[in-house]
């Protein structure tokens, strides 16, 4: 039976140019803006929301294989949807490596949610078969990962988010990607406002391009103009089943979360104003919608030694506006574009740095290591928009100002300009 499903998943062992008629390749390049995505090159374990693309990179880096002179038969691709357990995926690996000869390309899709799926994985690597083949799996949750993480075994576990504003950018305006910036990474508010001084010609190309990111997020197919509003909320409520959690409690949570987005939160205060019965319950589903990779929790900060404070107040934004917009249209809330904002400026900082936010006499939006990052999305704002706070080094955004208060070490910069400069990418887009 196993073998039967291999031979129809796999139809490029027939006719080595099938790839190209599959639909996700013919999806991602057949229509702009191509999406290519680079494929890895080591053993991985590949983890990020579904709809996201992984099934579209496996695809893709089959298509490259094969267009590189790799024998077709030495690739196999298998949804683990339609496996029962660990040992199904043992057993599958095992029949095709006994009838290939050569190095041999394994991709496994949706594997996380397989029983003991991590068992399979290790058996694989500590086993003879292992020098024999690229093995590269996906997921849509991190809960295994946090329980194994395959220590001292030849794989890297890398996150597959949603596109970036830097990685949307690049697929709307490629040419922007030649212009030299004078700090390639910047780490001082200085830093960043000269680098948005050599961007500022280019503002209306990139106001446009946040307009869009705003949109549709950066969910590959959204981008190309699909609604995959639906598809995504359908998603994470069946990934809540299958973890076995209850589909009530998540929505009823989510309810609350949309009700005060963005705003500061207590997990007591969340439950007794859903009526659960613990806040205990509330912080199981908090940390398993970072599980599924839809939203963060960003916690207060110590200023003095930048020690997170966990039993404080805490806030949390969705990972994507298209997650924001699916839920929120659900629930029939309006959620006002500044807080959508404030999420997707945390959700980039958070791809590059730890960050938190700090509450001192007032409340600044976030801070790393490195700067404190403060959001006004408004026609103009001032230096006093940035509240006087221990930080050296401060950034406002704004919707249009740039400047830069020296006697505040405060760059102004319009928000575009300033997340253009994020790019921190896990699994690289090639513009086409």
């Amino acid at each position: 039976m196993i073998e039967e499903l291999a031979v129809l998943q796999n139809p490029w062992w027939k006719d080595k140019d099938a790839i190209y008629e599959d639909e996700k390749v013919k999806s991602a390049t057949s229509k702009d803006p191509k999406i290519i995505f680079e494929p890895l090159t080591e053993n991985a374990v590949i983890i990020g929301p579904r709809q996201v693309g992984k099934t579209t990179y496996m695809k893709l880096a089959i298509m490259q294989l094969i267009s590189r002179g790799v024998d077709p038969r030495n690739i196999l691709y298998f949804s683990c949807d339609l496996l029962k357990d660990y040992r199904e995926i043992v057993e599958l690996i095992t029949w095709f490596l006994r009838r290939r000869r050569g190095h041999a390309f394994v991709f496994l899709d949706e594997v996380t949610f397989l029983n003991d799926w991590e068992r399979a994985i290790k058996f694989l690597l500590d086993s003879p078969l292992s020098p024999r083949m690229t093995l590269q799996v996906t997921g849509s949750t991190s809960a295994g990962l946090k329980r194994e993480s395959f220590p001292g075994r030849n794989i890297r576990i890398v996150e597959f988010l949603p596109l970036s504003f830097s990685d949307v950018v690049d697929l709307l305006y490629p040419e922007l990607r030649e212009i030299p910036l004078p700090h390639p990474n910047p780490a001082t508010s200085k830093d960043f406002y000269e680098n948005a001084e050599e961007l500022y010609p280019y503002f209306d190309e990139l106001m446009r391009a946040f307009e869009v990111y705003l949109e549709v997020g950066g969910y590959p197919g959204s981008i190309k103009g699909k609604n995959l509003k639906d598809a995504v909320r359908e998603s994470i409520f069946l990934d809540v089943l299958k973890l076995g959690r209850s589909e009530r409690i998540a929505l009823s949570i989510i309810l609350g979360l949309l009700r005060r987005y963005g705003d500061r939160i207590t997990l007591n205060s969340l439950a007794k104003e859903l009526e659960i019965g613990s806040h205990v319950t509330i912080r199981d589903y908090l940390e398993l919608f970072e599980e599924l990779m839809i939203g963060r929790n960003y916690f207060q900060v110590r200023p003095e030694n930048f020690t997170p404070l966990f039993r404080k107040e805490r806030k949390f934004y969705f990972m994507d506006p298209l997650v924001v917009s699916s839920l929120s249209e659900m629930f029939g809330i309006a959620i006002p574009t500044s807080k959508i904002v404030e999420g997707i400026v945390g959700e980039h900082l958070s791809r590059a740095y730890p960050t938190y936010y700090l509450v001192a006499r007032k409340e600044v939006d976030f801070v790393t290591k490195y700067f404190g990052v403060e959001v006004k999305w408004q026609s103009t704002v001032t230096p006093s928009d940035f509240p006087r706070v221990p930080i050296r080094e401060k950034i406002l955004l704004s919707k249009h100002d740039l400047a830069f208060h020296e006697p505040r070490n405060l760059a102004v910069i319009p928000l575009p300009l300033f997340l253009y400069q994020i790019r921190k990418s896990h699994i690289s887009i090639r513009p086409t």
